[in-house]
């Protein structure tokens, strides 16, 4: 099988139209649309001064995007990689982390609790899901990275393919190498607020 491949070859410069967006539950977020589908990311933080934080993250993309990948860091090594991808009627989120540019690894200092809102219409999948162990990691050579909550432009890596996991039903699934691959920014300080752990409450699962 081929391995999985963020990033690997030259990317292009990030792209930086982000936006707020906010839903019908009153949740808002910081969003971009990348990629040739495109896909949505939307991010949204507790309003804090440092890290580490959990995060709310929102995947939208077309039903042709098997699997999406979001890696926290800017780049496919050494740092938290979200996967994402449709099952069913609903969506899987996945926590990787890669020391190469082969397959990543599963990674348990990330969890990914699926939250309302993780649904599968006609045209697209959405996964709604709260990351903790996302904001922080250990890099290369022990240092410890952190995300800035107070970053206008924090970089982040993204990547997909059309071909979906060999077991979507399964959160440990191994995925193939991506057809796209890109880098964004996105305001994480726009992203922040006080209702965080409020809106974590109203999208939980009962």
């Amino acid at each position: 099988m081929a391995a999985a491949v963020l990033g690997s070859r030259g990317i292009a410069a990030p792209v930086t139209a982000a936006a707020q967006y906010c839903d019908e539950t009153g949740v808002c977020f910081s969003e971009i649309s990348v990629g040739v589908a495109p896909i949505t990311w939307r991010i949204a933080i507790p309003a804090v001064e440092q890290g580490p934080f959990d995060v709310l993250l929102q995947v939208i993309a077309p039903k042709s995007v098997g699997w999406a990948g979001l890696a926290w860091g800017g780049g496919m090594l050494y740092n938290p990689i979200t996967l994402g991808w449709a099952n069913g009627n609903t969506t899987v989120g996945s926590a990787r982390f890669a020391s190469a540019h082969v397959q990543p690894d599963t990674y348990d200092p990330a969890a990914h609790t699926v939250l309302k809102g993780s649904t599968v219409n006609e045209t697209h999948w959405t996964l709604t899901t709260l990351c903790q162990g996302c904001s922080t990691w250990i890099h290369n050579g022990g240092a410890k990275e952190v995300l800035d909550p107070g970053a206008t432009a924090a970089s982040f890596a993204y990547a997909a393919s059309a071909v979906p996991p060999i077991d979507p039903t399964d959160p440990l699934s191994p995925i193939g190498i991506h057809s796209e691959h890109g880098i964004f920014t996105i305001d994480l300080a726009a992203a922040k607020s006080e209702q965080f752990s409020t809106w974590v409450e109203q999208l939980k699962v009962a």
